[in-house]
């Protein structure tokens, strides 16, 4: 790395604040974002066998990433992003973790994986697509958080496409994301050959859920399962 690059990852990474996910693992994020509970979720749902390799796929600064690999040892992860400076920010974050997970960092779009990417590369995508369409979801005032919430109406199955694209047969995808979200979540898994398999409704269980995780598998037949509804807390691990 030259002194240029160093110059400009260390303007990336001074000043940010520092998150510690769950009292398990250190995260930089930057000043307007913050470690949510769906990234939790997303990060705790996964439980994959050593020697796995795992996308995270519209990572940003790799909360999920780095908090699972800590649930998940003796794995290959590799965090995509559209935006340098929270992939900057994964790689910072993986370094004050001194571990030895083999953790990389890739800057691409989503709608360009299948041309960038070979397929059939990842046991397993972890994602956490923006919840809204833009016109139907009001702006955020912070630029990250807005990214993180609001969406084209394609935007979704661009993420699933590019899951179908990176996942061997058999390989899970999990979504973390908004009921509401489900029948286009579902629509699309079934489109690029992903069979819906499991749904574990995530909120209080008086009230509607909050959130949705989805488990999806490569190729499968299997029966779909839907789980009791928990507390948000219960789940993550």
């Amino acid at each position: 790395m030259s002194k240029q690059q160093l110059d400009s990852f260390d303007n990336v990474v001074i000043n940010q604040r520092q998150e510690i996910l769950a009292g398990k693992v250190k995260v930089f994020q930057d000043a307007g974002a913050s470690v949510t509970t769906d990234t939790l979720l997303l990060a705790s749902a996964l439980r994959t066998a050593p020697g796995s390799v795992i996308v995270d796929l519209g990572s940003g600064s790799g909360g999920a990433a780095i908090y699972s690999s800590a649930l998940n040892p003796g794995c290959r992860w590799i965090g995509i992003d559209l935006r340098h400076d929270p992939l900057k920010l994964m790689i910072a974050s993986k370094d004050i973790q001194r571990s030895s997970e083999a953790i990389s960092a890739v800057c691409c779009d989503i709608k360009s994986i299948p041309l960038v990417f070979p397929d059939s590369i990842a046991d397993a995508v972890i994602t956490n697509p923006p919840y809204g369409r833009k016109g139907s979801v009001r702006r955020s005032p912070c630029d990250e958080r807005d990214r993180s919430r609001r969406g084209t109406e394609l935007l979704l199955y661009q993420f699933i496409r590019s899951s179908a694209h990176l996942l061997v047969r058999g390989g899970e995808l999990l979504i973390v994301n908004r009921p509401s979200s489900l029948p286009d979540i579902m629509l699309g898994c079934r489109a690029f050959g992903i069979n819906p398999v499991e749904i574990q409704p995530a909120g209080s269980p008086e009230k509607p859920a909050e959130l949705i995780i989805f488990r999806g598998r490569m190729g499968s037949r299997e029966g779909l399962r839907i789980l009791p509804q928990s507390e948000a807390e219960d789940l993550i691990r």
